[in-house]
């Protein structure tokens, strides 16, 4: 035999014990590879691993849920944002308005005259109210028809009476009073009736009055708090 063909027959007994070894055939648990291999090793929990950088690696910790995200925070030095007030724009002294009614022709114009000398622009109007309350026998058409009722009037006691002589419509009537109230002219009519007077009534005398009124600081009217007071009154500026 030649020694290649020995070498041959050699090569080919290993290769086949080889594998009969690698499937167990010939005895033992076949290797199963790097995990066995691992498991075959003595306390494999003392096994660590070595950074390239010499560094043992950090234990590893359970893993924690994700942080809330926070709420966005505004930079510092940014001012948050407010409502302002609108500030009121600076006026001078408030004005008041104040008004004088119930004025004859004269004493509006007075009034009025003073006003404006003290610098303030007065304001006039005119209007027509109840002077009085008359109480009256109805014009008679003659001054004979006037005396006639006169003479009615002596018959029931009644003295205080005077016949109007002035052109006009109220021409020959029998003036019985004049009041400044509407209670008053009430009361001397039930009177007269009281004594049998049928014929008489009650009516009202207009006069033509004045008013004048001024807005200014309440400073500027004080000078004229006193100035007549019964006619004074508030108004609207």
């Amino acid at each position: 035999m030649s020694t290649l063909r020995f070498l041959f027959i050699l090569l080919l007994l290993l290769n086949v014990l080889a594998f009969a070894t690698l499937k167990g055939w010939l005895g033992g648990n076949a290797p199963t590879g790097e995990p066995e291999r691992l498991n075959n090793q003595l306390a494999p929990e003392r096994i660590q691993f070595i950074r390239k950088d010499g560094k043992e690696p950090a234990a590893s910790q359970p893993a924690q849920a994700d942080p809330a995200p926070l709420a966005p925070q505004q930079p510092v030095g940014t001012p948050q944002a407010q409502e302002t007030p609108v500030p009121l724009p600076a006026t001078a002294e408030t004005l008041q308005c104040r008004a004088w009614t119930g004025l004859n022709t004269e004493d509006a114009g007075q009034l009025a005259e003073k006003l404006r000398a003290a610098g303030l622009q007065p304001r006039q109007s005119s209007y027509e109210s109840v002077t009085a309350w008359w109480v009256r026998i109805p014009p008679q058409g003659s001054r004979e028809a006037a005396e006639r009722k006169v003479r009615e009037l002596k018959a029931l006691g009644v003295s205080d009476y005077f016949i109007v002589q002035d052109a006009g419509p109220t021409q020959y009537a029998v003036s019985l009073g004049l009041f400044k109230t509407e209670n008053a002219a009430n009361q001397q009519l039930a009177q007269l009736r009281s004594r049998g007077v049928r014929s008489a009534g009650i009516t009202t005398r207009n006069g033509l009055h004045h008013r004048v009124e001024v807005s200014a600081p309440a400073g500027a009217l004080t000078a004229y708090d006193g100035l007549d007071p019964a006619h004074q009154g508030e108004c609207k500026p």
